[in-house]
């Protein structure tokens, strides 16, 4: 009798080779036929042959503009030109759950780490995943353990306990992260709601004005001084500071979400401002109460 665990491994197979067609021709030579932006598809034919990994680095400029469907594209024809290509997996995954496709991105990597379980790219990567399809726990499980973790793995780390209700440790490794990647702004931000959650406002603002102080600083630190304002029921200044930064719309559907931040549980506060996962529910019920 075929143990389950070979069933999934059967099925997680097939799943991967259905997803290295996607961008090439259905012929059996992996050639594209349609273009990518700038990109021909006799441009990306001739790379696949010559150089599979140019295609990752062209991925890799596609989405730092965001295109993420191109990227994917361009890795996947890396992929199956050169399955040997581990950063074109890796890849492959990460821009297909930025596209929502986690199912996809998960059964790559799944499979990557059973034939290289101590790769701590794949692993990184799959508990990104993992939390972006908020299976939180499978997440932090997957990081627990790893050797010298990096600010930005503390930081993965810290953002999980606290939506996992371990708020308390959870700061802790925000502020290891801290100590490791003291000029991270993504670390400082993160620090900052961590000590916001644990009602420590005053510290929260501080590291806030950190970043702001940054010349790189953009306008995503001073959404995060909104949301400190809104936790600690400041409602009006967060709105004030929102108007500065955001469209009239954006302000509008924000003022629901300002006025119940401090009445969702602590687990869903830290979903809500580590990733943008507004309890919709809780919404709606509270909304109806303030009406009754």
């Amino acid at each position: 009798m075929i143990k389950l665990s070979k069933i999934l491994t059967i099925r997680i197979k097939i799943l991967t080779v259905s997803l290295l067609l996607t961008g090439c021709a259905a012929s059996g030579d992996k050639r594209a036929t349609d273009d990518v932006g700038p990109v021909t598809a006799y441009a990306r034919n001739t790379l696949a042959q010559e150089n599979p990994q140019g295609l990752v680095r062209i991925g890799e400029g596609f989405e730092r503009a965001r295109d993420f469907a191109g990227a994917r594209k361009l890795y996947a024809q890396a992929m199956a030109v050169a399955p040997e290509l581990i950063d074109a997996k890796i890849a492959y995954a990460r821009v297909s759950s930025a596209l929502g496709q986690n199912d996809a991105a998960t059964a790559v990597l799944v499979l990557l780490l059973r034939d290289s379980p101590d790769n701590r790219a794949a692993k990184t990567t799959l508990a990104q995943v993992y939390t972006a399809a908020r299976r939180y726990g499978a997440a932090l499980e997957l990081l627990d353990g790893l050797p010298q973790p990096t600010g930005r793995e503390l930081m993965l780390i810290g953002q999980l306990l606290h939506v996992t209700g371990a708020g308390v440790e959870g700061q802790v490794r925000l502020t290891e992260a801290l100590d490791k990647s003291p000029d991270d702004s993504a670390v400082l931000e993160a620090a900052a709601l961590s000590f916001a959650l644990n009602s420590d406002y005053p510290a929260a603002v501080a590291l806030l004005r950190r970043v702001m102080d940054q010349r790189s600083a953009s306008g995503a630190a001073q959404k995060s001084l909104a949301l400190v304002y809104a936790l600690s029921g400041q409602r009006q200044a967060a709105l004030r500071l929102a108007r500065g930064i955001m469209s009239v719309n954006e302000v509008q559907r924000l003022e629901a979400f300002y006025r119940f931040l401090p009445k969702f549980s602590k687990r869903e506060q830290a979903a809500a401002l580590f990733f943008n996962r507004v309890p919709t529910d809780t919404v709606k019920r509270l909304s109806g109460d303030a009406t009754n």
